[in-house]
């Protein structure tokens, strides 16, 4: 059969969803089916001087087609609404030009891509499997950014429901979403399966943490003393992240600990404001942009692993960097609320400790607990993190799945 893959993020791109979005292509081209991919031109975390040179070096073995949008400078709504339907506009222009097309694989934002992609499909009878990655519009809610009582809110909830309905199948990457999506906006459960996200474990290298400083000294110029406690933020840097306000907290950690802030995205601008105003420049370093080769490096070089969740955002996605934190085989100290499925999947995991109350005695008591634990301790709790993840996120078991959705639809 004849597929397009219509992702809103792609490689050279190093954001999960971009990954997935490939492992879906590739594994589809080698059952032996065609496959386009439609994706914009990469603009998070990659330099725009460098795009065209890491295309180049990342050669797939199928068409990828690069279409048009305009790509968000900040994460205010109006950005994001451009860059979200101009991308929508492209792809539905491309699918309408397609002959043939048997099926559609969308990992496309939400609302008003996916709403647009799944009128294309319909205009050309095609089947429609979409990849829901965050739940809007409770995600803007979240991020206080709409009332769930205001008109907009309500009616992008409207719009959302509809499109889900008109979707062939939807794929979702947690019970959570699963129940959003049945018992809210009242999709039938047939047509909604849980494949959480990925990573292959080949992607992400353990690295010794000598080296790995070693390394970054040499190729970033970053220097991490041996004995150093170093604790590593690795991934986009959006409102949705809570890293602002974990940084409000741990700029006044008073002991003698490194914090290393990888990646790129709409806070880095106050972040750095934050660590100037608070005289901690020593204390925190910025890579940004992150690149995508460095993320073994970088995670290697670190003690612990923070993953904060902003405040409610917890129940409108699960961040797939846990997966990453956990394939790096190092300790991870989440933030968010203890009953939300990222906090469940670490406590599953043995590989750190979720810190619930936003305080700066909770951060800090945690902080202390994992300075305190030797080196073994550390390394026995980060082996774990990637046992878990190799065993209950496996690529060739979600990549199946989803093939098993594509043949019953066509």
């Amino acid at each position: 059969m004849k597929v397009i893959v219509a992702s809103c993020v792609f490689p050279p791109e190093p954001v999960v969803s971009a990954k997935t979005s490939m492992d879906v292509a590739r594994y589809l081209h080698g059952e032996g089916h065609e496959v386009v991919v439609a994706c914009p031109t990469p603009s998070r975390n990659i330099a725009k001087a460098d795009v065209e040179r890491k295309i180049s070096e990342m050669p797939q073995p199928f068409k990828v087609a690069r279409l048009s949008a305009l790509a968000s400078k900040k994460s205010g709504f109006f950005s994001r609404f451009i860059e979200n339907i101009s991308f929508g506009l492209s792809v539905f222009i491309f699918i309408l030009k397609q002959r043939k097309v048997d099926l559609v694989y969308a990992n496309v934002w939400p609302v008003f891509s996916l709403g647009l992609l799944v009128l294309a499909c319909r205009i050309k009878g095609i089947k429609v499997v979409a990849s829901i990655q965050d739940l809007y519009p409770e995600s803007l809610s979240a991020q206080k950014r709409l009332k769930e009582t205001s008109a907009i809110f309500k009616t992008l909830f409207f719009l959302d429901s509809w499109i889900a309905k008109k979707c062939d199948h939807i794929v979702v990457i947690s019970e959570g979403f699963k129940s959003a999506f049945v018992e809210r906006r009242g999709v039938k459960e047939s047509k909604v399966t849980v494949i959480r996200n990925w990573v292959k474990s080949n992607q992400v290298e353990v690295c010794d943490r000598t080296e790995a400083r070693t390394e970054l000294a040499r190729h970033l110029s970053i220097t991490l003393r041996d004995e150093t406690f170093v604790c590593v933020y690795g991934g986009n840097m959006g409102v949705a992240s809570g890293l602002d306000e974990l940084m409000q907290h741990v700029v006044l950690f008073k002991k003698d600990v490194l914090f290393v802030l990888a990646g790129d995205g709409s806070l880095v601008p106050g972040l750095r404001e934050l660590v100037s105003k608070s005289g901690c420049e020593s204390k925190v370093k910025f890579i940004v942009p992150w690149p995508s080769e460095m993320t073994s490096l970088v995670f290697g070089a670190a003690d612990v692993l923070l993953l904060p969740i902003a405040a409610g955002q917890e129940w409108a996605s699960v961040p797939s960097k846990l997966i990453t934190y956990m394939l790096s085989s190092r300790p991870i100290m989440l933030l968010t609320n203890k009953r939300s499925e990222s906090a469940i999947e670490l406590e599953k995991s043995g590989a750190g400790f979720c810190v619930e109350d936003r305080t700066d005695q909770a951060i800090f008591s945690c902080l202390d607990s994992l300075m305190e634990l030797s080196p073994q301790e550390r390394l026995s709790m980060g082996t774990s993190g990637r046992e878990y993840a190799e065993n209950f996120y496996s690529s060739d078991v979600a990549l199946a799945k989803i093939n098993k959705i594509f043949g019953s639809l066509v």
